[in-house]
């Protein structure tokens, strides 16, 4: 988006990326080497299993406090790859989420830029890739919050004539995801899914102590 004077930045916030963490405890490993060695194991869809990545209630666009994580369709074929891709893609239909909420509300979307922790996972970024149906770009640098303070700092002390100049200068892409459109329909059914697992859990919240 086009941060600049006198227009505004549309922002959508969630919060199931606190997950790396909550997993690292519980397997005792770096997240992305287990992440990314077992999830390719399984097919996308993760043989029905679904996960709604609410581990701290959600903020948009559900904005519900009392929403949980969940993982349905749990059986005794399921492995801890299983698991771990549907945790995957559970990220990526909130992701996806978000993005039809914000070109309901006019947005134009063109493409994704993924930085962060979970951007140094190829396997999770191709899946949101896939699922949001948007090609990924993924640049350099994994310290966007950083980076873009510098930037700021850059522009507003006159190093840089503009956001514009700065970004030119100091962001590349060192990578690019594109979707498979192998994936487009066993993803679409479970964004679907996903969807609808939320809505028909909703009433159980009210019935929380």
């Amino acid at each position: 988006m086009d941060i600049s004077i006198g227009k505004y930045e549309f922002v959508l916030v969630i919060t199931p990326f606190g997950f790396f963490e909550y997993w690292t405890g519980i397997c005792n490993t770096s997240p992305f080497d287990e992440m990314n060695q077992r999830s390719q194991s399984i097919a996308p869809g993760s043989d029905g299993l679904l996960f709604l990545p609410y581990m701290a209630g959600e903020r948009s666009p559900i904005w519900d406090s009392r929403a949980k994580g969940v993982w349905y369709g749990l059986d005794f074929s399921k492995t801890r790859a299983h698991l771990i891709r549907a945790c995957m893609e559970g990220v990526g239909y909130s992701l996806r989420h978000n993005l039809e909420v914000a070109k309901r509300a006019g947005a134009k979307v063109d493409k994704l830029y993924a930085m962060g922790g979970s951007a140094n996972s190829l396997v999770w970024t191709q899946i949101k890739s896939d699922i949001t149906g948007y090609e990924i770009d993924v640049p350099s640098s994994d310290k966007a919050t950083v980076l873009g303070a510098a930037l700021l700092a850059g522009v507003g002390a006159g190093v840089y004539s503009g956001f514009e100049e700065a970004v030119n200068k100091t962001v590349s892409i060192t990578r690019t995801h594109t979707p498979n459109p192998d994936n487009a329909s066993c993803y679409n059914n479970g964004y679907k899914r996903y969807l609808a697992l939320y809505e028909h859990l909703k009433p159980m919240e009210k019935m929380q102590q």
